[in-house]
């Protein structure tokens, strides 16, 4: 099957979501950047860690952003000679380096909690202001919207971006919520909350940023569901005149799936009606799911299974 003909048929659409997808990424970078600089002033004038913690994780969210835009805005180039099935995968890679600093920023938050404990065991700890209450109330509101709105948008689009966006604006919103909490204790006299809470929240980062590093790994590594594998076989058996499915090889292109397939078929099957019986599997494949392309081989049923391409 010709692949370049098949990322063409609906490329038009698949540009039309990263377009979509990419002004929601945009929206997040608004949202994130005046939260970012919000919190980061107000926890110094407040003298909050907790605040300051919930800043730099809200950091995370901008570079996020402007990572994923860019990886958004190169995923719509179209295919060229160096790249036959055109620049999808730089979605996963843009995750990747979302992931990466996360990661960094999480350890950072961690570190810093925990010399926010070491102050107040040295009684060196400052009651935060009233300003840190509102500001870590607002930045939970404004978070939790975000994560619904990032959450509905990746379901519309089936975006892997879009899923990542969702994942870091939840962990968000549930950092400045335990950062609200912790303010409170601490202006209640439980003045250890406010270094502790901060490294609850690094926490929360670095486990966010682990979810979306494995998975990213995951699929650039050629990774895939064995469920997505089982009901591709299914849906091939289904088309009259195959016979059996040889193997079947499957890898992420960002949000869309590339395949090679190898199906029997009956030996004395001429080769015009072997072609013609690839192209109903590639239709009846790419109806039933978000395929980019498939690639199907035939084989004879009478070959010994070890002479063709076997599944693992």
């Amino acid at each position: 099957m010709d692949a370049g003909r098949n990322i063409l048929k609906d490329e038009q659409c698949r540009f039309a979501r990263l377009k979509s997808a990419q002004h929601a990424a945009a929206l997040n970078l608004v949202v994130y950047g005046g939260l970012t600089v919000a919190e980061l002033w107000i926890a110094q004038l407040a003298h909050s860690r907790a605040l300051a913690a919930d800043g730099l994780n809200n950091l995370t969210g901008v570079a996020s952003a402007l990572i994923l835009l860019w990886g958004l805005q190169v995923s719509q180039q179209r295919p060229d000679s160096e790249h036959r099935f055109g620049h999808w995968r730089f979605q996963t890679i843009a995750t990747l380096f979302s992931g990466l600093i996360m990661l960094v920023v999480g350890l950072d938050v961690v570190l810093d909690g925990y010399h926010g404990l070491q102050a107040w065991y040295q009684g060196k700890v400052q009651v935060p202001g009233v300003l840190a209450v509102y500001v870590s109330l607002a930045a939970g509101v404004a978070m939790a919207s975000v994560s619904l709105m990032n959450h509905i948008r990746a379901k519309q689009l089936d975006s892997s971006v879009l899923r990542t966006a969702s994942k870091d604006s939840f962990s968000d919103a549930a950092t400045s919520g335990g950062t609200l909490l912790a303010i409170l204790g601490a202006k209640a006299g439980w003045l250890w909350l406010d270094g502790g809470a901060a490294i609850a929240v690094g926490l929360l980062i670095l486990y966010a940023a682990w979810t979306i590093l494995r998975d990213a790994i995951f699929e650039l590594t050629d990774g895939f569901d064995t469920k997505k594998i089982a009901a591709y076989r299914q849906t091939i058996t289904q088309v009259p005149g195959v016979l059996g499915v040889q193997s079947i090889e499957a890898r992420y292109a960002g949000d869309a799936v590339l395949l090679t397939i190898g199906i029997r078929v009956d030996p004395t099957m001429t080769v015009a009606d072997s072609y013609e019986l690839g192209e109903r599997v590639e239709r009846k494949l790419m109806d039933a799911y978000d395929i980019l392309d498939a690639d199907v081989k035939t084989y004879p049923a009478d070959l010994p299974p070890e002479d063709a391409p076997q599944d693992p």
